[in-house]
């Protein structure tokens, strides 16, 4: 079996990128429960993604511009700083900029099809750009005491995640994101901003619930790309 330098050479850029956005990410969320705000999570999380950009400069997509898609998405990454204070206002005004940032979740990855823009560069920042986001909520609604503590360890599957993607000794580093996924994300996000808008005993429920399902749809993700490897190695 490859040691886990091995296994780390034999990766693209962008995957071990990835990792260390993983480890920072989670290093920032200690920071943030220590100093009880979100700003450590934002700060690495946003400066990560401007690395990414960084690192791939001229491999944003197929044509090497960065395209109007992407620029999509760092208008996205660009609204997760005004979460906390349209929070801070109440809970509606944090509904209408989660709603916007849904809205062009779909707009980047249309105008990615429509005009064959679509690259590896463009699938990371677009799906990190969302954990970003998934997280971010998540602090929201810990700090504001609307949720348990807990809820951030539901923020942080996604880079869970990857880490573990790392150590197992499979040769597959990133997942392919699948339609079940990002309902799963719609669902969790939906069942996040209710949590601002409804009583406890409603919400609650219904985000341990979201919950589960993120949680067996990283399993499911997890399954799909170490059972291969599994059967490989049986019959060898």
């Amino acid at each position: 079996m490859p040691s886990f330098a091995a296994r780390l050479r034999s990766t693209t850029r962008i995957e071990r990128w990835s990792l260390v956005n993983a480890v920072a990410v989670l290093l920032a969320v200690v920071g943030a429960v220590w100093l009880g705000t979100l700003a450590p999570i934002l700060i690495v999380g946003v400066t990560m993604l401007g690395g990414l950009a960084g690192i791939e400069r001229g491999r944003w997509t197929p044509h090497g511009t960065f395209g109007v898609a992407n620029g999509v998405t760092a208008l996205r990454g660009g609204l997760l700083g005004l979460l906390a204070p349209a929070a801070s206002v109440g809970p509606w005004p944090l509904v209408a900029l989660s709603l916007l940032f849904l809205s062009l979740d779909g707009l980047d990855g249309w105008l990615a099809r429509r005009y064959d823009l679509s690259s590896s560069f463009g699938a990371f920042f677009d799906k990190e750009t969302d954990a970003l986001f998934l997280l971010l909520l998540c602090g929201l609604a810990a700090f504001q005491g609307r949720l348990p503590l807990w809820i951030l360890g539901a923020g942080l599957l996604r880079y869970g995640f990857v880490v573990v993607l790392f150590l197992l000794p499979t040769p597959q580093k990133t997942e392919s994101r699948s339609s079940i996924a990002r309902y799963v994300f719609g669902v969790m996000v939906a069942a996040l901003l209710v949590s601002f808008l409804a009583p406890p005993s409603l919400s609650r429920p219904l985000v341990a619930v979201a919950t589960a399902a993120l949680l067996a749809s990283f399993g499911r993700s997890l399954w799909g790309i170490v059972a291969p490897q599994w059967v490989v190695l049986r019959g060898s």
